[in-house]
């Protein structure tokens, strides 16, 4: 019984580190900003360390539907490997959503928001599968035409985008589309929004620090 416990801790692992490898390499080809190379160089520190796993109680994807829809859209070839070591990790991961983790219960962020996301913790200080005291970078993921509304956080974010056709907004700009591959870095209490289109919205995503505080509402 010991000896299968360990095989698949080690299995659970083995595929953990091998998705956390594979966003860091998509993740240096496409970042250009001094902060961003801060943060994948923090994440690469992080990923090298040999006794910082914690074995975790993996669940079923409460988005499963919406997951798998969402990976099996990526083509681009540069993300064929990521696509890969995700589909490979799914049954292996501890998904949650975000139900007032990231808000506070009176925020009025809306149902669509509440009852539309998912997300998973690769790195993080509670619930990663590799610890880290403040950062945290996993998954996240939006089902299909959901208004993300403004907001902002005392932490600088990280989005890799592995969909294509989600609008976003920053400040009070015109919305831009963002396609696979891109980049969006946020700094500290910048604010902005999204809007997911027809198909759900898939990304990367990473607090480096300050990752305990709430995100804020911005009417606009």
């Amino acid at each position: 019984m010991h000896e299968k416990v360990f095989d698949l801790q080690s299995i659970q692992e083995k595929s953990a580190r091998n998705l956390l490898d594979e966003i860091i390499k998509c993740l240096e080809r496409s970042v250009k900003t001094k902060d961003e190379v801060k943060i994948v160089a923090m994440l690469s520190s992080i990923s090298k360390k040999k006794n910082n796993y914690t074995p975790q109680k993996p669940n079923v994807p409460q988005k499963e539907q919406s997951l798998i829809k969402a990976l099996n859209l990526i083509s681009d070839k540069s993300l064929i490997e990521l696509k890969n070591s995700l589909f490979q990790a799914i049954n292996h991961l501890r998904w949650s959503i975000d139900d007032g983790l990231f808000y506070e219960k009176s925020s009025e962020i809306g149902t669509e928001y509440l009852n539309g996301n998912m997300h998973t913790e690769i790195i993080g200080p509670e619930n990663g599968i590799f610890k880290h005291g403040d950062l945290r970078l996993g998954l996240f993921l939006l089902e299909a035409n959901i208004f993300y509304k403004d907001h902002m956080h005392e932490a600088p974010e990280i989005y890799f985008n592995l969909s294509n056709g989600t609008s976003w907004r920053f400040g009070i700009k015109k919305w831009i589309q963002k396609e696979a591959g891109s980049i969006v870095y946020n700094k500290p209490f910048e604010h902005h929004a999204m809007y997911v289109g027809d198909s759900p919205f898939l990304s990367v995503w990473c607090w480096p620090y300050n990752s305990s505080k709430k995100c804020v509402l911005v009417p606009v």
